[in-house]
């Protein structure tokens, strides 16, 4: 197996508000190969955002150890933690406002990226053509982003991102506020590139439909990394018209030992959960007592056990008399 890209190790991140600290990720670990693309998949809050955000140079881990391409981010002092954001790593937000702005065209915003980056004038605009043809707004490169759809804004976000030629791309929910059409015009888009480029894909979402395109999906909640959802049959489930529900295997193993099985609805989705019944235990130990071929009835042996376990002692007995 090829050396990881990146490599996260008991990764921590904790923040303080109003003197109460909240741990937005929980000791997290996992590693992406060069060129893949891995999809993280959980509910508001989950801590999807914070992790971007660590592996993205905008913010430091409480704890633990993180590197992108054999450069520990922890070490990095701040100089090059701004130029490791601005030349090694692209981010594609759902929010608009955070990926253009709304008084440049999308020309001048591609462009933007590589004048911090002092790129020549002359490659900053050759490249900015280039990328806005290969994002399929070649047309319209002299617009601004009020005047563009939401798919076609997104398209020039991915410009942008891709200006300064990252070996990194992180898409935060890239297609949450668009259509399902559009949602998926723009992920064949990132597909497309993702192979032309060689470039590593790291994509936070809510949506299963939008994950399966990575090579890997896992899911996030509660700061803590959980199942890998990669294998479409195990990931699988349908509800009949009658309102059965076909659950994966890998789900049936964990319930199929339950004395019953929770089903709770919450403001994400649906939980079920095994639960085990407490018994009560002088009958148990009865029932272990007896033969396991007793009657479905309660017999003679085990009736007359039952009283004498449950007599009241002769002192209790004397004093209620």
């Amino acid at each position: 197996m090829s050396e990881p890209f990146i490599i996260c190790k008991q990764v921590v991140k904790a923040y303080t508000v109003s003197d109460h600290e909240i741990v937005a990720l929980r000791g997290i670990d996992f590693q992406m190969a060069r060129g893949e693309m891995v999809a993280i998949i959980g509910p508001s809050g989950a801590g999807k955002s914070s992790l971007m955000n660590l592996l993205g140079g905008l913010d430091t881990p409480t704890a633990g150890q993180l590197a992108v391409g054999k450069q520990n981010l922890l070490d990095m002092k701040p100089g090059l933690l701004a130029d490791y954001r601005l030349k090694q790593v692209g981010f594609v937000w759902q929010q608009v406002d955070r990926n253009l702005f709304p008084h440049r065209t999308a020309l001048q915003n591609v462009m933007l990226p590589m004048t911090l980056a002092r790129v020549a004038r002359s490659h900053r605009r050759a490249r900015a053509l280039e990328l806005l043809e290969a994002v399929g707004m070649a047309e319209r490169v002299h617009y601004k982003p009020t005047e563009l759809s939401g798919g076609q804004q997104q398209r020039v976000a991915i410009a942008v991102a891709l200006a300064n030629q990252p070996q990194l791309l992180l898409a935060d929910e890239p297609t949450g506020a668009l259509d399902s059409e559009t949602a998926h015009q723009v992920m064949d888009l990132l597909m497309s590139l993702r192979e032309q480029l060689n470039l590593t894909v790291l994509m936070v979402t809510h949506d299963l439909k939008m994950a399966k395109y990575a090579d890997r999906v896992l899911t996030l909640r509660d700061g803590a990394l959980g199942q890998d959802l990669s294998d479409d049959e195990q990931a699988a489930s349908q509800v009949e018209p009658d309102g059965k529900l076909q659950l994966p295997d890998e789900v049936r193993k964990h319930l199929t030992a339950a004395d019953r099985i929770a089903i709770e609805i919450r403001p994400e989705g649906v939980l079920i959960r095994p639960e085990t019944v407490e018994v009560d235990d002088t009958t148990a130990l009865l029932t272990d007592m007896l033969p396991a071929d007793a009657p479905p009835q309660e017999s003679k042996t085990k009736r007359g056990l039952l009283t004498m376990f449950q007599r009241k002692p002769k002192t209790e007995r004397g004093a209620s008399s």
